[in-house]
């Protein structure tokens, strides 16, 4: 048996991955909460990895580099379909309500991200009970499993799928190399993943993209020209129509401060608008 600790002090854990990775044809995570920023660390080993995911909670809701995890407290008996909604919308809300996306670079994390679903490569389920365990189950492919004496690496221990997990702070982890371990652990996997919910996979990955991509805001930002356009309708709409101000209401006993004037005409155009 090979075994060995990760503690992120010495060996960073997501280093570890990254090395494990190249071996690797099959992938299967069960982790509690799914983090873009964990993901971010692994991405570009996995774009050519079959992936299963099995997310025990909920989808992260604060991720601007102030990740705090929190326990769902779920109806038992919530519907597969509510818990597969929740999902969803938790996602677009991650993405529309928070500035992680807002680099370049996190923004490709995303499309990796996308594009592991629209080819099939990436399954997302949901366990039908909360779950807070973390089980990393690495499949060598056959070229590099010496002829079945090596069928893959098992981690598990505190490390949630989140920078601080995989990188910043203090955890312990145990990888385990042993046959009969990742047996057990693929198999306690499987267990779970058959009867999870399904959020995503090859039979509704279409419904799932039409249905993110529709409600987030990546590769719909407006061309420079229309944001111009939009600046002058905003602009000279505020001075289009004539009201009676508090110098021409008194006869002059008050006078017209322009910043009292301007918020009297934005209230007026707001309330236009929505009439």
């Amino acid at each position: 048996m090979t075994t060995q600790f990760i503690t992120n002090k010495d060996k960073k854990l997501a280093e570890v991955i990254n090395n494990i990775l190249p071996a690797c044809d099959n992938l299967h995570f069960l982790v509690g909460y799914f983090y873009f920023s964990g993901f971010e660390q692994i991405h570009e080993q996995v774009q050519n990895k079959k992936l299963r995911m099995l997310v025990g909670l909920e989808i992260e809701r604060d991720m601007a580099n102030r990740i705090r995890e929190y326990e769902i407290l779920e109806n038992i008996s919530s519907s597969r379909s509510k818990l597969r909604d929740n999902y969803c919308t938790s996602l677009i809300g991650i993405f529309n309500e928070t500035d992680f996306f807002d680099s370049h670079e996190k923004q490709q994390v995303f499309r990796v991200f996308l594009g592991k679903i629209h080819d099939g490569t990436l399954e997302i389920r949901k366990t039908l009970h909360s779950n807070h365990a973390k089980l990393y189950v690495f499949e060598n492919a056959e070229q590099h499993n010496h002829g079945g004496e090596f069928l893959g690496t098992v981690i598990t221990g505190s490390s949630n799928l989140t920078r601080s997990g995989l990188r910043d702070r203090f955890e312990i982890n145990v990888v385990s190399r042993d046959n009969h371990d990742f047996n057990e652990a693929l198999g306690i996997f499987n267990q779970l993943w058959d009867e999870s919910v399904i959020i995503v996979d090859e039979n509704s990955k279409n419904d799932f993209l039409n249905r993110v991509i529709e409600n987030i805001w990546l590769d719909k930002l407006p061309k420079p020209f229309l944001l111009y356009v939009r600046v002058l309708a905003e602009y000279f709409s505020e001075y289009t129509d004539e009201i009676r101000l508090p110098s021409d209401i008194t006869g002059g006993k008050y006078f017209n401060l322009k910043y009292q004037v301007d918020a009297i005409r934005r209230a007026i155009n707001v309330i236009k608008r929505h009439m």
